[in-house]
């Protein structure tokens, strides 16, 4: 396997910002190490609509518990489990349950700096993420269609440069949390986010990673949150020589909206486009049998804090015409410590 040069000069200068901030370092003020738990269960029961022997089933599909140790003012240990499926391409994944390490990180943060090391959290898609706000439900775009992951192997830096402008910095192993580097490649991604006034924030990212074809990703967002009442977001996405296949692209679009109506009560919709290039003398799109859009939306309830329930119509319809189209009722459950 070719080795990526970027590997060395983006693990160099996560090493200089780490060692800039130690000599920065203050420790005049004791400070007692202490820890806490945390936890996180993604639970469902769907229906499927318009379907005479519809699937229907109760479901947990994420529970995670993890911990963290605050060492001083400065070092955290994160260590979180994910217990899942480690893919769910089909309702057999699903049954699947097994548990792995999603975080295994030794954090580092100083004033507008922080540094992540191992087995860390990924900040290619966390803004739209948290703009989206309903993990439990669906995923964001780039982790349901394999754009990237959530965590990885690697290194990070994020500086915030002015509350206006941030930019992070990453080298990973570039295959997930739940599979084991076995070659010589490294993924490098950079990621710039703009906040130019209250409640707007926009952001680009790009990766590389070279195999037997330079795989490349790139990832715009703008979104705007009014007050916490109405949140808004776009993105665009596209991912050049999808899984090192020359000349296989990816586009995505994905929209959502939310609307808090009362203290307790939020509306909720959303629309995914994804779409792949017809490659030279083929009749049909190289990813056809994958290509298609959703819509979801529906209504939730949160009762008290750390308490989310909602109803929602989730559908998918493929482009490709010999493929059915689905439709389901979900009646989601979050529920955190």
């Amino acid at each position: 396997m070719k080795t990526n040069w970027l590997f060395p000069l983006t693990l160099g200068v996560i090493l200089v910002f780490f060692s800039f901030s130690l000599l920065a370092q203050n420790n005049e003020d004791p400070f007692i190490p202490s820890g806490k738990i945390n936890g996180k269960v993604f639970s469902n029961f769907h229906y499927q609509l318009f379907s005479e022997d519809g699937e229907s089933a109760f479901a947990v599909e994420r529970a995670y518990f993890g911990y963290e140790y605050f060492l001083s003012e400065n070092f955290t240990i994160n260590l979180k489990l994910d217990i899942g499926s480690p893919n769910q391409d089909s309702p057999y994944d699903i049954l699947k349950r097994y548990a792995y390490f999603k975080n295994a990180a030794l954090i580092y943060t100083k004033d507008k700096l922080t540094l992540s090391f191992g087995l860390i959290d990924l900040y290619q898609f966390k803004v739209q993420e948290k703009f989206w706000g309903h993990r439990y439900i669906y995923e964001s775009f780039q982790d349901e269609h394999k754009f990237g992951s959530s965590a990885d192997l690697g290194a990070a830096v994020l500086y915030k440069f002015t509350d206006y402008l941030s930019a992070d910095l990453t080298v990973m192993n570039g295959e997930g949390y739940n599979q084991l580097q076995t070659d010589n490649t490294y993924k490098t991604g950079l990621g710039i986010t703009v906040i130019p006034f209250k409640g707007l924030t926009a952001r680009l990212y790009v990766d590389y990673i070279e195999q037997d074809e330079i795989q490349t990703t790139w990832a715009s967002f703008i979104g705007y949150d009014f007050k916490k009442i109405v949140q808004v977001g776009i993105e665009y996405n596209y991912q050049m020589n999808n899984k090192y296949n020359e000349d296989q692209n990816l586009h995505g679009f994905s929209g959502y909206a939310s609307w808090q109506v009362f203290e307790k009560w939020q509306i909720f919709a959303r629309y995914d486009k994804l779409w792949s290039n017809t490659l030279a003398g083929e009749p049909y799109e190289w990813n056809i049998n994958k290509d298609g859009s959703a819509l979801i939306t529906g209504v939730q309830y949160s009762p008290i804090k750390n308490i989310n329930i909602a109803a929602n119509y989730q559908d998918w319809y493929p482009y490709a015409q010999n493929i059915d189209n689905e439709s389901y009722f979900y009646l989601n459950l979050e529920y955190k410590f």
